[in-house]
């Protein structure tokens, strides 16, 4: 150790038998010096007459209150504007007013922000208000973890741009949480996470890349999920609980009872895409499907042989009660489409063995030749349950206004009603 060679240089220079005349005379030898003598006599001095000092505080607190202090400073130097801004592992307690105070200038400020994560730890976080992010012009990427929003700023929601949102652990309320579904129009990923109180997740949800969710015991009405053409539920087949599927759904969601869908019978992918979103609905009781309107040059024929060499479907077999069928065919539709819907319809019938209800909603409903057109093609289908009916009736009528988030919470099957919740 350097201390001990400065010692022992010291002792041969003292000890030397040869010395020059001009060398003052050697001093005597000072006592031996105290334990502490290397601090110095003041430091000595105050050993020896006070106690001893208390041990430092840890330096764990000041390091994270450093950390959020960082992060200030670099925002504040930083000219804007900022493309990504990404924070974990750092605590926000008492600092939670500076959290806040960077949600606001990241939405709205020069610094306005692409991309915003900012995902701690439960004990780091203390529920920062994010409102300010819902309302950014900019913002296109938000993932949060134990923050919170408030329901006027959830209703507030026009991030315009936000195309992915992934919540974890996030305080929200229900009513809350559809607000911002239904304010984030050009939203295409959805990740929630960790939602134990979760009941309803509904609005437009297009499932073009990824719908992710996991952690939601309680999540019994799940609607509408847009269906595009991606084949985003490959693999889903494969027996594995909780399993995320190519970008998809996490699977299975043994609590969801009512789900609505939205696709296109004349397009095979999409199709396929019911076939495999079924799948992940084990005990689905109540199905609704809304049909979209063909594009021009994607029309396939989906015939009885493609049902035929489907496995059986668990939610179809033994719990499926009630379907919903809503199309709008027109007088000179397209017969391969019409024909797609009645296999579909087949199929649903010579599987649900518990069906009771089958409505198809239809403008063509108030032609009474199209009825019975329909109904002498559906009665050569085979019927798994005897108590299955298929009721014809008209395009219900929607109201767009005049209803709140709580009235359609309200309502027992929130699909089933004269409230439109695509457009809500």
């Amino acid at each position: 150790m350097p201390a001990a060679r400065t010692s022992s240089a010291t002792s041969r220079s003292s000890s030397s038998p040869r010395s020059s005349p001009a060398s003052p005379p050697p001093r005597p030898r000072a006592p031996p010096p105290s334990p502490r003598a290397g601090a110095g006599p003041r430091s000595a001095s105050t050993t020896s007459s006070s106690p001893p000092r208390p041990a430092p505080p840890s330096p764990a607190p000041r390091r994270r209150r450093g950390r959020a202090d960082a992060v200030a400073l670099a925002l504040a130097s930083h000219p804007g504007p900022v493309e990504r801004f990404r924070l974990a592992r750092t605590t926000l307690r008492a600092r939670v007013p500076a959290a806040e105070a960077w949600f606001q200038d990241l939405a709205a400020g020069v610094h306005r922000a692409r991309e915003v994560s900012l995902v701690c730890p439960p004990e780091w976080c203390h529920r920062a208000l994010a409102d300010p992010l819902l309302a950014s012009p900019t913002l296109e990427t938000l993932a949060l973890g134990e923050c919170r929003f408030s329901d006027a700023g959830a209703a507030a929601a026009s991030a315009s741009r936000l195309t992915e949102l992934s919540l974890s652990s996030t305080h929200i309320f229900e009513a809350a949480l559809q607000s911002l579904l239904s304010g984030c129009t050009a939203l295409r990923s959805l990740t929630v996470e960790d939602a134990p109180r979760l009941e309803r997740l509904l609005g437009d949800a297009h499932l073009g890349t990824a719908v992710t969710i996991v952690g939601a015991p309680k999540l019994t009405a799940l609607g509408y999920l847009v269906l595009g053409f991606r084949d985003f539920f490959h693999g889903i087949d494969k027996p594995a609980a909780q399993k995320k599927v190519s970008k998809g759904l996490c699977a299975p969601l043994n609590s969801v009872k009512i789900m609505a869908i939205s696709v296109t019978f004349s397009v095979k992918k999409s199709m396929e895409s019911v076939m495999n979103l079924l799948k992940c609905f084990p005990f689905l009781e109540t199905l609704h499907i809304q049909g979209n309107k063909r594009r021009e040059g994607e029309v396939h024929t989906i015939g009885p042989n493609y049902y035929q060499k489907l496995d059986p479907i668990g939610c179809i077999v033994n719990h499926l009660q009630s379907v919903r069928l809503e199309i709008e065919v027109e007088k000179r539709g397209s017969k391969v489409e019409n024909q797609n819907l009645l296999e579909f319809v087949c199929f649903l019938l010579a599987n649900a063995q518990v069906l009771q209800t089958m409505k198809i909603q239809s403008a063509m409903s108030n032609n009474p030749a199209w009825i019975i057109e329909q109904q002498n093609l559906l009665s050569q289908c085979q019927r798994a349950s005897v108590e299955a009916k298929v009721v014809f009736e008209g395009l219900k009528v929607i109201h767009h206004k005049g209803f709140s988030i709580e009235d359609v919470n309200a309502l027992p099957d929130p699909f089933d009603s004269d409230i439109d919740i695509m457009g809500y």
